[in-house]
């Protein structure tokens, strides 16, 4: 891998071989600093690269120093929250862990407190204020990722905007596609379809989808009688 202390050299070498005209008459490295000293292109070159090695640093020592301690204090931050969540005390939990979403917005802490704040909104029934953090829950487990996606499914359902749930389930289930949240989704996503927007046909669409795509699910969870039932709607 190369270091960055490598592509800063690559950079300067870069940006000196394409804004210096090089010839092979120099006659002694005088003459080649004036003609450095002459070249407004040059010196202009080197101050752009200058500033690009400040920023590339700038970036490295951030990263280093700041923000990576603050994304492991962030995997600490919450674990009380967890302990009240355990046992029940939901308003305790709900507190902290919208403490914990605002003060480490972006890091891996904040992320997971979005998310059980989402949950624990939408376990005392407020659909609106739960979406506010589900919407920006942003996690890189597979499985974690795809349910943040469909609990904002869920939400709308229960407010009664089916349209916009059945794409939330659908999008939920298409992301990082899996055996066990991908057919979930599609089911629920068939479910609204059917159920709620009497479109039957989409809804036997997703089903065998699910037959097609994610068979022990289709196996496990009795998806024939779903297909039946749809198919004998139309």
């Amino acid at each position: 891998m190369i270091s960055l202390s490598d592509r800063i050299e690559k950079k300067i070498i870069f940006a000196t071989l394409n804004n210096v005209k090089m010839t092979d008459n120099l006659e002694n490295s005088n003459e080649f600093l004036e003609k450095v000293k002459s070249n407004k292109t040059f010196k202009m070159s080197a101050i752009a690269v200058g500033t690009l090695i400040v920023i590339v640093l700038g970036i490295v020592a951030y990263r280093t120093m700041i923000y990576a301690p603050a994304v492991e204090q962030s995997k600490s931050a919450y674990w009380q929250d967890l302990v009240y969540l355990e046992s029940d005390s939901l308003d305790l939990a709900l507190q902290g862990f919208e403490a914990v979403a605002a003060k480490y917005d972006g890091k891996v802490g904040g992320e997971v407190s979005n998310y059980l704040a989402g949950r624990i909104l939408m376990d005392k029934g407020e659909f609106e204020s739960a979406l506010s953090y589900l919407e920006k829950t942003d996690l890189e487990d597979v499985y974690a990722s795809s349910m943040a996606v469909g609990l904002q499914g869920d939400c709308h359902v229960e407010l009664g905007n089916f349209d916009k749930a059945v794409q939330l389930y659908t999008q939920a289930a298409d992301k990082n596609a899996n055996e066990m949240t991908s057919p979930m989704y599609l089911k629920k996503a068939a479910l609204v379809y059917e159920l709620e927007l009497k479109d039957f046909k989409k809804a036997e669409e997703l089903y065998k989808k699910i037959e097609s795509e994610y068979f022990d699910y289709y196996k496990t969870n009795n998806i024939e009688k779903y297909i039946a039932r749809a198919s004998n709607k139309q």
